[in-house]
This record gives structure tokens, C-alpha cells and sequence, in this order.
């Protein structure tokens, strides 16, 4: 790959819109179902708030905008990924440039932009989408603060710092690292006593002030679902979870390049009197090291790192331009690029070697069948206007509000143990419906724990949604009279 600088950023635009137009035309085409957690967060955007029970806004707030301007189809709604992407891989090459150079700004970008997370989410809105955009924003602003101490510059981290704590919670560990690395540097530790950057500091926390205030006013509901979620209090050390973690990595990060930065973090030593590499690395070890810690004491899910690679990225690719080692930078981004491929194809390739999908061989299983689902139910809801759909999981609950239409916001979650589990859960009170009739939706034919509550049962019918041939969404649905309260 031959890289000036006069071309550098032409050939960035280039590789992110071809790769962009790539990723569009397979959402298009595939039009994959709804995902869980994206039907969830759409139905927040229908009561937008400063916070939601596991989660603050922002995510909220995209979908908000995305489908006020262009329709609440899953297609805006996945899109607002491949829009948010390229910002973010944009930002690493202008953090990579203001550090270094158009060569390393643009492998940088590059190799971000292709990692095989952000091919596989770039079909899916999430909570990290966000936070990745305005975690690599801040980082940008807060290395221009550091170079020229101007005072916009300051400020500008500190508002989209305090976006990135609006988009995840997560976002403190930015604040830690800073730290972490001004402690550190004999070069820039005066900042600890810079005014400006104390400044940045409560600027972000005045933009994060709503959610906290909301916060207070629902019990911290969001700090007692990350409590619950870390399942910190059961049972602790686990070195199975760590390494499966780690591992994990390999399929976020690329297999050659996470490779690279294990090596890095071998070798660091070498590298402690290079101040821009110790930035770099502390940015990233001290993210990939709080996460991995939460794997060994409890558990931790691979997409929990993903800031890490903001720095991660430009940390390899600056190590080995420097190092006149391009080509494996070029064999890790060749190999990226070669998982977007399979992530993508991935049916159409199992069927042209003749292996047949199963439940454990098709990664995405759970999302199939939301649709017909959703439309099976609509079909047989139709003839109950004056009935209110119920379901007992918070799945069930966001699929159906989502995917029968017209949408049934009022459709209500079973709670008999009246614990807060999820947005619904603290939202609705069934007790406030007695004396209603409902459309239950249930995963078992059985139903004895729920119509107790009810006058009457009826049993309407059976759904059966093949995948397949050992995996098969299947639902009954029952007709209950006069909800008497539990």
C-alpha cells in the first residue's frame, strides 16, 4: 500500500465510503429483524427522558431524531450505525494526525473502521455506537487541549465528555485514564494543577448533571441494574471467564491485530520514555485491564471493552509504521476486512458448502423470526380491539410493541414477583388494570400461574415459527377475562 501524505486523506474517504456503501447495501438486502435491545431503545425514543432504567439517554435520542426525520422502519433504525461509524473512525484519524502523521492517521482509521465489532454493529444501534463516537471525540480534544492548553479545546472535552457519560456509563473510565496518564507524564503532569482542565472536568459533569438528578429521583435505578448486571456479589475469581473474555477479543479487536497489541503490552516497557506511546497505551491498558478485571471476578461481555480500541488502533498502527512493519498492519486490515465478508455472507456460504444451519451453528438465530412473529400476532389480534396484549418477558414485550401494528404501546409486562428488572418493570403497575381484558402471549402452553389472576382463560391459538430444523419460535396465546390484580 503506498501512502503520501499529499494523498493520506483522500484515500481515507475513499476506504470509509466504499466500506460505508458495502455495509448499506448488505443491511439492505439482508433487512435483518430487530434485535432485542434495538426494539427496546426504539421504545424509549417514544418517551424520551434523561435516563432509562439501564442505561442514560442518549441511544433514546438518536433513534429520536433518526426516525422523526425518516420513519420508525428498522432500517432507519439500524442505519443510524452506519451513519455514526465513519464520524467516529474520522476522529481517530485526526486524534492519529494531531499525534503524529497522515500515514499513521490513516492506517489508523482504516484499521478501526475494519474491525469485525464495528462490521458486525454497524448492523445494529447500541449503547457502545454512540459512546465510541464521543468517546474518540473527547480523546481528540483532550490530546489538542494538552498540546496548546487553549481553553475551546477544554471546553469541547468536556462536553462531549459529558455526552460519552450520557451515552454509557462506562465513560468514567476516560476520566480515569486521564488521569492515570497525567500522573504519569513528566511532560504534562502540571495539568493536575491547570484550572482548564479542572474546567473541562465540571463542564462534563454539569452536561451529565440530568441524568444524575434523574437518577435521584428513581432510586438510582441504573447504578443498581450495573450492580445487578456484574453480578458482583455472587461468587468470585474466575479464571475461566477472564481468558474467555481475552479471547473474546481476538473476534473484536481482529485476530492479527489484537495479537499486536498483546505483543505491545509485552514489550511496553521498552516503550516508557515515549510519551506518546504512554498515552496511547494507558488509554488503552486501563479500560482492557477495569474490564477484564470485572471478567475474573464475575463475568464480562466482549463488546464491554470496546473504547479500548479507539487508542488500541492508532497505538498498534503508530508502533509498527514506526517499526517499517506496514504489511502487518496491511494483513491485519486484509484480515478485518475478510471477517466483514463472513460476518455478512455468512449464510450463503454455509449453504454453498452444504452445511445446514442449526441453532449452535447460526450466530444470528435470536434475532430471526421477530417480524413474522410480530405479524402472526397482529393477524389474530385484529379481531380483539378492546383487549391489551401481556407477555411475561421484557423480550416478548419490546418485539410485539415494535412488530404489531398498529404499534400496541399500551401492551403490558407480567410481573407477579413486582421486582424492577427492566424499563417495563419500572413503568407499569398491572395492578393499575384490574378489571381488564388481555391477550396473553406466552412461551408455555401452560399457563396455571397466570390465569389464576383472571375470571376466565381461553386458548386462541398456537404460533409456530420455523428457523431451523432444531430451533423454532413457538407461542400460544390465550384469551383472559377480567384481570382480578395479584
Amino acid at each position: 500500500m503506498q501512502i503520501t501524505h499529499s494523498n493520506a486523506g483522500t484515500q481515507f474517504i475513499l476506504f470509509v465510503v466504499f466500506i460505508t456503501l458495502y455495509r448499506a447495501m448488505m443491511l439492505y438486502l439482508v433487512n435483518p429483524d430487530m434485535y432485542l435491545d434495538e426494539a427496546y431503545y426504539w421504545i424509549w425514543s417514544q418517551n424520551l427522558d434523561w435516563g432509562y432504567y439501564s442505561k442514560p439517554p442518549m441511544v433514546a435520542w438518536f433513534i429520536a431524531i433518526a426516525t422523526s426525520l425518516f420513519g420508525d422502519s428498522s432500517l432507519v433504525i439500524k442505519s443510524i450505525s452506519l451513519a455514526v461509524y465513519p464520524l467516529t473512525a474520522t476522529m481517530i484519524y485526526l486524534s492519529a494526525k494531531e499525534l503524529f502523521d497522515e500515514k499513521i492517521a490513516l492506517y489508523s482509521g482504516m484499521l478501526f473502521f475494519s474491525l469485525p465489532a464495528v462490521s458486525l454493529s454497524s448492523m445494529i444501534i447500541s449503547t457502545d455506537v454512540v459512546l465510541l463516537l464521543f468517546w474518540s471525540l473527547t480523546f481528540f480534544y483532550f490530546i489538542r487541549a494538552l498540546n496548546t492548553n487553549k481553553m475551546q479545546y477544554w471546553i469541547l472535552a468536556g462536553i462531549f465528555g459529558g455526552l460519552g457519560l450520557l451515552s454509557k456509563y462506562n465513560m468514567i473510565l476516560f476520566v480515569v485514564s486521564a488521569f492515570v496518564y497525567l500522573i504519569y507524564s513528566p511532560t504534562h503532569r502540571k495539568m493536575l494543577t491547570n484550572k482548564s482542565f479542572y474546567l473541562s472536568l465540571i463542564i462534563a459533569a454539569f452536561v451529565f448533571l440530568p441524568n444524575l438528578i434523574w437518577n435521584y429521583n428513581n432510586e438510582f435505578i441504573s447504578f443498581v441494574h450495573l450492580k445487578e448486571i456484574s453480578q458482583i456479589e455472587q461468587k468470585l475469581f474466575h479464571f475461566d471467564k477472564m481468558f474467555e473474555f481475552l479471547g473474546a477479543q481476538f473476534g473484536v479487536f481482529g485476530p492479527v491485530s489484537f495479537g499486536l497489541l498483546l505483543y505491545l503490552f509485552a514489550t511496553s516497557y521498552s516503550h516508557r520514555k515515549d510519551e506518546k506511546f504512554v498515552l496511547l497505551f494507558l488509554f488503552t491498558i486501563v479500560f482492557l485491564g477495569v474490564i477484564t478485571l470485572q471478567a475474573f471476578l464475575s463475568r464480562a461481555f466482549a463488546n464491554w471493552a470496546a473504547p479500548t480500541y479507539v487508542t488500541a488502533s492508532i497505538l498498534v498502527v503508530y508502533v509498527f509504521v514506526s517499526k517499517h512493519k506496514t504489511k502487518l498492519l496491511n494483513w491485519a486490515i486484509a484480515i478485518n476486512l475478510l471477517l466483514m465478508v463472513l460476518i455478512y455472507h455468512y449464510e450463503p456460504i454455509m449453504n454453498t458448502l452444504g452445511i445446514e444451519l442449526t441453532k449452535k451453528r447460526d450466530p444470528y438465530a435470536r434475532i430471526k423470526g421477530w417480524k413474522e412473529f410480530g405479524q402472526k400476532v397482529s393477524d389474530i389480534y385484529q379481531a380483539y380491539p378492546d383487549h391489551i396484549l401481556l407477555a411475561k418477558k421484557r423480550k416478548e414485550v419490546s418485539e410485539l410493541i415494535f412488530y404489531v401494528r398498529p404499534h400496541p404501546f399500551n401492551t403490558k409486562i407480567f410481573n407477579l414477583e413486582k421486582k424492577i428488572k427492566n424499563y417495563f418493570h419500572q413503568n407499569q403497575n398491572l395492578n393499575e388494570q384490574i378489571g381488564k381484558n388481555f391477550i396473553f402471549v406466552s412461551k408455555k402452553k401452560s399457563i396455571e400461574d397466570v390465569s389464576q389472576y383472571f375470571k376466565h382463560t381461553k386458548f386462541i391459538k398456537s404460533i409456530h415459527i420455523k428457523i431451523h430444523k432444531d430451533y423454532s419460535r413457538d407461542y400460544y396465546l390465550y384469551k383472559l377475562t377480567y384481570f382480578k390484580g395479584y
